[in-house]
C-alpha cells in the first residue's frame, strides 16, 4: 500500500479506536494488540507491528480504572506507537534500525497514553454537558435531542482520536528519525535487554487474572499474547 495513504488510515484508525473506547461499541478493536495487527496488515509489516503492539498490550492490560483514577489512554497510544515504529522502519532492513523503530514506539504509546489522561477527562466534562443539555431539551419536548447528543458525543470522541494519532504520529516519525538513525545499536541493545520483561510482566498479568479467577480474561489474554509471540518467532514479514 502506498505510504501516504498507509498514514492516513493509520490516522483515522485513531478515531476507530477512540471511538471503541468511549462511545461506540467498547470491543476488543481498542486493544493496542488488536489495532497492531490491523497495522501490521496495513503497512505489510507484521514483525514490527506486533513487537510494538504485544509490549503495549502488556503496559494497556495493567491500567485499571481504581476509584476515580482516569488510566491512560491505550487506545489512541497503541494506534500511535505501532503508526511511529512502522513509520521509522518503512523500507529499512538493517535489524539494528528496525529494533530501534520498535522501542522508539513503544516510548511514542507510553507517552501518548499518559498524555492522552487530561484529554479524556476533558472529552468526559463536555459529555457531563451534553447529557445536562440533553436532559433540559427532553424536558422542554425535544425528542430528538438524546440522538443528538449521542453523535455529538461521538464526532468529539473520533475526532479527538484522529487528531491525537495525526499529531503523535508527525511527532514522532519526524522528531526520532534522526536520533533513531545515530543511536540504532544502542536502542537495539536496549530493545532486546527489555525482552526478558516484557514477558515477565505477561505472565505476572495472567497470574493476576487467574488469581482472581477472571479465566475468560486469562484465557483470551494469554491466547493473545501467545499467538502474537508465535507469530513473532515463525519470523512472518
Amino acid at each position: 500500500m502506498n505510504t501516504h495513504v498507509a498514514f492516513v488510515v493509520t490516522v483515522l484508525l485513531g478515531g476507530v479506536a477512540a471511538l471503541d473506547a468511549t462511545p461506540v461499541a467498547q470491543t476488543l478493536l481498542s486493544q493496542p494488540l488488536v489495532t497492531a495487527t490491523i497495522l501490521g496488515w496495513l503497512w505489510n509489516d507484521w514483525h514490527t507491528a506486533l513487537a510494538v503492539g504485544v509490549v503495549l498490550q502488556l503496559l494497556a492490560a495493567s491500567t485499571l480504572p481504581v476509584g476515580s483514577r482516569t488510566p491512560e489512554d491505550y487506545a489512541v497510544g497503541g494506534v500511535a506507537g505501532t503508526g511511529v515504529a512502522l513509520a521509522l522502519a518503512h523500507g529499512v532492513e538493517m535489524q539494528p534500525w528496525r529494533d530501534a523503530a520498535q522501542l522508539a514506539g513503544v516510548m511514542v504509546g507510553m507517552v501518548s497514553a499518559t498524555a492522552g489522561v487530561p484529554l479524556i477527562r476533558w472529552q468526559r466534562r463536555r459529555n457531563e454537558g451534553l447529557s445536562r443539555w440533553c436532559e433540559g431539551e427532553l424536558r422542554a419536548g425535544n425528542e430528538a435531542a438524546l440522538g443528538q447528543a449521542h453523535a455529538a458525543g461521538v464526532a468529539l470522541a473520533f475526532a479527538v482520536g484522529v487528531a491525537s494519532v495525526a499529531l503523535w504520529l508527525a511527532a514522532g516519525t519526524l522528531g526520532l528519525r534522526g536520533f533513531v538513525e545515530h543511536e540504532s545499536l544502542r536502542l537495539s541493545r536496549a530493545w532486546t535487554v527489555l525482552q526478558p520483561l516484557w514477558l515477565g510482566f505477561a505472565l505476572a498479568q495472567l497470574l493476576n487474572a487467574f488469581v482472581q479467577r477472571r479465566l475468560t480474561r486469562a484465557a483470551i489474554f494469554g491466547a493473545s499474547m501467545i499467538g502474537a509471540w508465535l507469530t513473532l518467532v515463525m519470523g512472518m514479514p
